[in-house]
């Protein structure tokens, strides 16, 4: 775009409510007749107006010509790095070269209004030296830098658009631009007040005092100069708000554009940082939020892809066992969790049966229990003995988990032929065996897998009889809270409630029990909750 090609030029364009103050200021002298006083020709007039421009247009130059330069090295290191500064500073520069060339201009219309006067043999009195000093001094050091400031920004605004669209500028500079209180939303108000208000009001004291104190005839000389700079401060007031409201303008759209994106789920933009203020600030946390918004989407498919390939290590299908009914069930707090289950059935009839609980939850609780997953199923089918195949277990957990770090787990085998149930269970909570009328836990003998190296299991024989139930289930069931978060379930009101339902089918259990734990008061981030049970069909209701 052809303010990226040439920034001197179009920065210099931007300067024209300088020259229109100017321009109307000469106007005024001439029109009030202080001109002629002053001896000032036409042809002195024009030079004062050539040498404005070519003043204020390598002003202008001057300020903007590292900008420039580092537009035109793409290829360097750090290039949008170094733009970003250049224009977060571009302001502070600006204020300050046209403030040099502000007072140098002031110096040099006293020098040729006193030239002028000298020559015409009128030398000027010393009251008429104080208002022209006055008057040029407020037109050229205070209103001609500011106005150059506020188009500064205007210009870095612009510019800042047409960087953005070609994807060189993005604004996360963030609290390193300087000139700060200037380029502040909440001083820009009180600067145009100090500029436009309080100083020509103060001048314009100056002009009374003056008039009053004055016996030499230059009443209306001081009169015509205060309408003079009346109509600078007018004008310059004038050319600052609608610069300023300009701005706004253009900067609160891109904000308002920036969050119905937002609210429609475009998480994939970027809003351009225009200004270094708060509204800066503001499209700085905005495009923060839209990055944080677009890694949670991102992390959420990611999430949905590990809770499928999670699900996809728990069993599909239930084996067929004659007068045995089996049913799993599992509920994750997260996407992932540390829970598992498993039946695994070998070759002779027999039934691995399976359930644990990784400390923690989430992402590492989830990789643990693949890894013990697919041990197991390694074991199995290599027909272990499960008291070996557990002392395996903990040997290889040791090594992998990191400190602190453990595996609840209950493992039995299941053989229908003579209605029996080897087991072990290292540390976890014990499973409930339903015969007729009675509960019996199946008690844990050994600590929790992964962190005693060398531990030896043994088995323990229960006898399945025909209508018993083994329900066996995580801590999520007998942790979770109630509604004041007081007290848990417990392993009492599980029992209590169990005996109310030991004629439910399987099937029905879990959810009617999730039922019974919501009305209480679940929470979903209380814990994982995972169910494996195993009821001994009555033969004449098998056949």
């Amino acid at each position: 775009m052809a303010i990226l090609q040439h920034p001197m030029i179009r920065f210099s364009l931007y300067l024209w409510p300088l020259l229109l103050v100017f321009s109307l200021g000469q106007a005024m002298m001439h029109w009030t007749g202080n001109s002629g006083l002053l001896h000032i020709s036409p042809l002195l007039t024009l030079l004062d107006m050539v040498v404005f421009v070519l003043s204020f247009g390598t002003a202008a130059w001057f300020s903007s010509r590292p900008l420039s330069l580092c537009l035109q090295k793409s290829q360097l290191p750090n290039y949008a790095r170094r733009v970003e500064t250049l224009m977060a500073n571009f302001p502070k520069r600006v204020l300050k070269i046209f403030l040099i060339t502000g007072i140098a201009f002031a110096i040099y219309l006293l020098l040729a209004i006193i030239i002028s006067s000298l020559i015409g043999s009128a030398p000027l009195s010393p009251v008429l030296m104080i208002s022209l000093a006055l008057n040029f001094c407020f037109g050229s050091c205070i209103l001609a830098p500011a106005l150059a400031v506020a188009n500064a920004i205007v210009f870095s605004v612009n510019l800042r658009i047409d960087l953005f669209s070609q994807g060189l500028f993005q604004g996360d500079l963030n609290g390193g631009y300087a000139l700060h209180k200037f380029t502040s939303s909440s001083y820009r108000p009180w600067l145009v007040f100090f500029v436009t208000g309080l100083i020509p009001v103060l001048i314009l004291s100056a002009y009374v005092y003056l008039a009053l104190n004055d016996d030499q005839g230059n009443k209306h000389f001081l009169l015509m100069q205060a309408l003079v700079l009346l109509l600078m401060s007018v004008s310059g007031s004038m050319l600052l708000v609608w610069t300023i409201s300009r701005t706004l303008r253009c900067v609160t759209d891109e904000l308002d554009s920036g969050l119905r994106k937002l609210a429609a789920g475009q998480f994939d933009l970027h809003v351009p940082v225009m200004m270094d203020d708060e509204l800066g600030n503001l499209a700085r946390g905005l495009n923060t939020a839209m990055r944080g918004l677009r890694e949670r989407e991102d992390l959420k498919d990611s999430l949905m892809i590990a809770s499928e390939i999670q699900q996809g290590l728990l069993p599909k299908d239930t084996p067929q066992i004659p007068c045995y009914d089996l049913h799993g069930f599992q509920k994750t707090c997260f996407s992932v969790g540390g829970d598992y289950y498993d039946y695994i059935e070998l070759d002779d009839g027999r039934i691995w049966l399976v359930i644990a609980d990784v400390s923690g939850k989430g992402y590492p609780a989830a990789l643990t229990m693949a890894n013990l997953q697919a041990m197991l199923r390694g074991l199995a089918t290599s027909n272990w003995p499960i008291e070996e195949a557990a002392t395996y277990l903990n040997s290889a957990l040791c090594d992998t988990l990191t400190a602190g770090r453990f595996v609840t787990l209950f493992m039995a085998k299941l053989q229908p032929e003579s209605s029996s149930l080897v087991w072990i269970n290292a540390g976890h909570v014990p499973p409930l065996l339903l015969s007729a009328g009675d509960i019996e836990p199946l008690l844990a003998s050994a600590p929790p897998l992964g962190l005693v190296k060398g531990l030896n299991f043994e088995v323990t024989r229960s006898e399945l009889a025909a209508g018993d139930t083994l329900f066996c289930y995580t801590d999520g069931v007998t942790e979770s809270t109630s509604r004041l978060g007081q007290k848990h379930f417990g392993e009492a009101r599980l029992r209590q409630w169990l005996l109310e339902h030991k004629d439910m089918d399987i099937t029905e259990l879990p959810e009617a029990l999730l039922d019974r734990l919501n009305d209480d008061g679940r929470s979903d981030q209380d814990d994982d909750l995972t169910l494996l049970s195993v009821h001994h069909q009555k033969r004449e209701n098998y056949e």
